[in-house]
């Protein structure tokens, strides 16, 4: 959805449906709102693009359910969120939590390129991490990125954008794996206030219980699956999961379950009946990003995906003769 509207009030209602529910206040003296919101959908969770080319204020109430990953890309802001205060501007980010009443203030120039996350999946995948159920709300450190972290979430965002190409669509297990990387990315590297015990050394599972997550990644590969669903089928954390593969088979699930992927689209291409193309496969596979799925392929059976295709269509066409 792209909307370019100077009504504000066409434009307060576009951004509660994709947000929450808000009210604008207009500061510059001229008055005059040019508001801009682009909303995709390259994973699950929408990538949103939003300026107002004004001066305002906005009163976000209690932001309900909302987990904001707010990236200025131009210009500046502040924020409140209860008795928590920040700053921040170009090339900067902030993560906002639920349940907080909110206030923000953008100059004309603020553009905002946001991450909307999933609340229930946000802290559904905190507790698998932990091996608990929160006890608390999940609650980030109302800051701005670190420079680290910055840098990371930049790649991740033009990532996200390259992917928002038309005619170009992500599978559903390609979706969910990028899902929980952009999760596990903000849970691990930010700070809130789970941030001490996730630190704390996890301790490694039985072997068994390795061999099962094995099996039970290696069944269920072409589907939604993710490294958490794994954990949470054998009853650990997925810290300990990850704790068990380092000790045990000196990788992380995800390399596990990525191996097992890479398998897959090698046999799927080889039996090829030119039907096909690398990228269906690859998506149909698992895989968001084509260029990392072609340097991973290639390191895995020494030839491009391609290279495979063109194989398996001479192949068949010999024995058309």
């Amino acid at each position: 959805m792209t909307l370019r509207t100077s009504n504000l009030d066409h434009a307060i209602e576009a951004v509660s449906g994709v947000y929450c529910p808000h009210t604008i206040q207009v500061l510059d003296r001229a008055r005059v709102v040019n508001a801009f919101l682009r909303v995709s959908h390259p994973t699950n969770q929408p990538l949103v693009e939003l300026s107002y080319s004004a001066q305002v204020h906005i009163d976000a109430e209690d932001f309900r359910d909302l987990f904001l990953i707010m990236h200025c890309a131009r210009g500046g802001a502040r924020t409140w969120q209860e008795d928590r205060r920040a700053d921040w501007c170009s090339g900067q980010t902030i993560p906002f939590s639920a349940s907080f009443e909110t206030q923000l203030w953008f100059n004309g120039d603020f553009l905002q390129q946001g991450v909307r996350l999933d609340m229930k999946r946000l802290e559904n995948q905190c507790a698998q991490m932990l091996g608990h159920p929160l006890e608390r709300p999940l609650r980030f450190a109302l800051r701005p990125f670190s420079q680290e972290l910055e840098q990371v979430w930049s790649r991740t965002l033009a990532l996200l954008m390259s992917i928002d190409t038309p005619g170009f669509h992500l599978s559903d297990p390609a979706k969910a794996s990028l899902d929980e990387v952009i999760r596990a990315l903000l849970l691990e590297q930010h700070p809130h206030n789970y941030s001490d015990e996730l630190a704390r050394p996890a301790r490694a599972p039985v072997p068994g219980l390795i061999r099962r997550a094995e099996e039970y990644m290696a069944e269920h590969a072409g589907t939604l699956l993710t490294p958490s669903d794994a954990a949470a089928e054998v009853g650990i954390s997925l810290r300990s999961l990850q704790a068990g593969f380092r000790r045990l088979r000196n990788e992380t699930p995800g390399a596990f379950l990525r191996r097992v992927r890479l398998q897959n689209a090698y046999d799927e291409l080889r039996r090829s009946n030119g039907e096909v193309s690398v990228t269906d496969v690859a998506l149909r596979c698992g895989f968001a990003h084509l260029g990392r799925f072609s340097s991973s392929y290639q390191a895995a059976f020494g030839e491009l995906p391609s290279d495979t295709l063109r194989r398996a269509r001479l192949s068949n066409q010999r024995r058309g003769r």
